[in-house]
């Protein structure tokens, strides 16, 4: 098994990619702490890592506190003793009323016409508590874990941090969405300068930029028919679904990546090239 004995956490657990990841991370052997702000959901995630007969620990935290994430390790590490992976997956995903409204027109004149010809309007109407809520949860967040989880493996020399950006971060795909576009972005520049930084103490960095996945976050967050709509413009003709980003955080969490630093990988089904 590529993780055996491993000790991963795995923010934003719960559900969707992150739950994907760790049920993944536990059928390769290693033991997994799941993160999420919702105890039910790291009870079911929990549930599933011991259907597969794996070791679990769930903890509950909001990443976007610093408090939370210091504690949050300081009971990672007293439960299994140290840390060999992390996982910043945890965030949130929220277009403005004002850009779903829109969305839908917005995206069937670029189909029909090549040409937008109307404004989403979402940057006008995103809030001061919405944008500092987006850049908490996803880039404040993704720094706090990433600086506690350093304490532990520059100590022994040996680490993987492996960062959930987005194509989001990467093009203008994610019209609509200024604040989450403006995280992600900011998580891979993030991961490219702690990447230099760190690979000297073994420890490895680098991100994982999906394209636009099957997951509950996006779909409650669009409609039918911008999905159909975001579909039409992936060349491979569907969404992408969590079972096929997790094998890429095995590869990075594995020693099979040994040469890989710094990188952002992006399984988007053709959509960026």
């Amino acid at each position: 098994m590529k993780l055996e004995n491993k000790i991963a956490l795995i923010t934003g657990a719960g559900s969707g990619l992150g739950q994907a990841i760790a049920l993944a991370f536990t059928r390769e052997g290693a033991k997994v702490a799941v993160n999420d702000i919702d105890e039910a959901r790291i009870q079911r995630t929990l549930q599933e890592i011991e259907r597969l007969g794996g070791e679990g620990f769930g903890v509950k935290a909001d990443v976007a506190s610093s408090r939370e994430v210091k504690e949050m390790f300081a009971k990672v590490v007293k439960r299994f003793r140290t840390l060999d992976i992390l996982v910043n997956n945890a965030g949130i995903l929220r277009s403005s009323a004002k850009a779903k409204e829109n969305l839908a027109k917005y995206l069937q004149l670029l189909a029909t016409t090549g040409a937008a010809r109307i404004s989403l309007e979402a940057t006008r109407y995103t809030s001061d508590e919405d944008w500092h809520r987006m850049m908490s949860v996803h880039l404040n967040g993704t720094f706090y874990c990433t600086r506690e989880a350093l304490n532990i493996m520059e100590e022994k020399g040996y680490g993987k941090i492996i960062n959930m950006a987005s194509i989001c971060g990467m093009s203008g795909a994610c019209a609509g969405s200024p604040d989450y576009s403006a995280a992600k972005g900011g998580i891979i520049g993030f991961t490219k300068s702690v990447a230099a930084e760190v690979i000297g103490r073994g420890v490895y960095v680098n991100a994982i930029a999906p394209g636009f996945i099957e997951t509950p976050g996006l779909m409650a967050d669009l409609t039918p028919e911008a999905i159909a709509m975001v579909t039409m413009r992936i060349p491979l003709g569907r969404l992408g679904t969590p079972t096929e980003v997790a094998p890429i955080a095995v590869f990075l969490a594995s020693d099979e990546s040994s040469f890989v630093v710094g990188q952002v990988i992006s399984p988007n089904g053709g959509m960026l090239l």
